[in-house]
């Protein structure tokens, strides 16, 4: 009896080996990335094919696919859950009038598996023909202070007088904004109007409209060049109309902005300035329009910015960094871009060489592009968000997150080599 136990469990035993050695590692799991592209997804005017590719830590493509407006990528492979994965999207555009080819790699570091929807691309309406404002009693020459994008004609009949064309924020109806200056007026004049509808017309007195009385003082971080951009939003509406703007190339240490009251109960301010190769970005979303833009504390110190071993030192509390290689042809014809996001840490040392140069035998063109320079490195700070992975959701929907969608401060500082 003892022996035919003996015998059941041998033979249980050599099965079960048996079975392990047939069966894939048994730690491995399925990763899979769901890239859902919106029929109406636009990848660029010059776009000639878009793919995306998974791939581990050492650079080795573990699955590729084409990506289509309109269709579905999957991509899965079986990995080391425990392990870190990459995916990189490569946009390939040929502009046939400037005989120019640029190939644009885009890489997302350890990205979590998932679904992952590129939405429909916004298109920048410039047709013009959305609202039209006659104004008569404006002064001669009549300055724009603040409008969305528009075209019209000036001249000194009638008082002085405006024709202006523009579009709304929002279609078919939107609330409208938009401010002038007589050179009579110490303060300019605004018109706000509320449930447009495309096509409308309005004859207006420039003498009618209310008065801006007085104007906000902004003070900002020191700077050699700046640009800037405050919008107002209405209500729960997320739609932005511009209030001001402008681009100051000799820096400045204050801004001016002149704003109506009790019209809006949000703001969107909008700063880019420069000093020497650092370029600050600035974005705040708030219920009152700040009066001091603190400087920056971040900072970045590139120690080796080689492709093969490149080391950074971040400062501030800064979620995502940015760096960005390329190179181009002798004639200037072909063009290479590599863009890596990854988190932020007071170190960051990374190699994506061997995954370029493993994409790069996809594309026959790339041959002579052996290797990329170093050109500009960015950390971004974000004052009431959120974490890497939820910034990175954003990034590989190919969607900014910032203006509407965003709350609080964002902070950019971008490095050029």
């Amino acid at each position: 009896m003892k022996k035919s136990l003996l015998y059941l469990f041998l033979i249980g035993l050599v099965l079960g080996c048996s079975k392990d050695a047939d069966d894939p590692d048994q730690t491995e799991q399925d990763f899979t990335v769901i890239l859902d592209v919106d029929q109406d997804h636009s990848f660029g005017r010059h776009t000639v094919s878009a793919s995306a590719f998974l791939s581990n830590q050492n650079g080795d493509i573990l699955v590729s696919g084409e990506l289509h407006s309109g269709q579905t990528t999957i991509l899965t492979a079986n990995v080391d859950p425990s392990l870190f994965y990459d995916l990189t999207y490569v946009i390939h555009d040929n502009n046939e009038d400037l005989n120019e080819s640029t190939y644009r790699l885009v890489t997302f570091s350890a990205v979590q598996q998932g679904s992952y929807t590129l939405g429909p691309t916004e298109e920048l309406e410039n047709s013009y023909d959305e609202i039209f404002l006659n104004f008569a009693n404006t002064g001669y020459p009549c300055e724009i202070v603040a409008s969305n994008s528009g075209r019209g004609t000036f001249g000194p009949q009638n008082g002085g007088y405006l024709n202006w064309q523009s579009n709304l924020v929002d279609s078919p109806t939107s609330n409208f904004y938009m401010a002038l200056k007589s050179p009579n007026d110490l303060f300019g004049r605004y018109i706000w109007l509320e449930d447009v509808a495309e096509g409308s017309s309005f004859n207006l007195d420039y003498m009618a409209l209310p008065q801006i009385q007085d104007s906000l003082r902004i003070d900002i971080p020191d700077n050699e060049n700046i640009g800037f951009q405050l919008c107002g939003m209405v209500g729960s509406s997320q739609n932005q109309h511009p209030l001001a703007y402008g681009n100051l190339v000799n820096g400045a240490s204050t801004l001016f902005v002149a704003v109506p009251q009790d019209i809006f109960n949000q703001y969107v301010l909008e700063l880019q300035y420069r000093n020497g190769n650092d370029t600050n970005f600035f974005t705040s979303k708030t219920s009152a329009i700040p009066s001091v833009v603190q400087p920056s504390e971040l900072n970045i110190l590139v120690n080796d910015p080689s492709p093969q071993n490149f080391k950074m030192q971040l400062e501030g509390d800064g979620i995502l960094y940015n760096v960005i290689f390329g190179n181009a042809n002798a004639s200037g014809t072909l063009f290479v871009f590599h863009s890596i996001y990854g988190q932020a840490a007071s170190e960051v040392t990374f190699s994506k060489e061997n995954l370029r140069l493993n994409i790069q035998q996809q594309y026959p063109d790339l041959s002579q592009m052996e290797t990329v320079l170093a050109e500009r490195a960015s950390i971004s700070s974000y004052s009431e968000l959120n974490g890497y992975n939820d910034i990175l959701n954003y990034l590989i929907s190919r969607e900014d997150y910032g203006g509407s969608n965003m709350n609080g401060s964002i902070e950019v500082l971008t490095k050029e080599f």
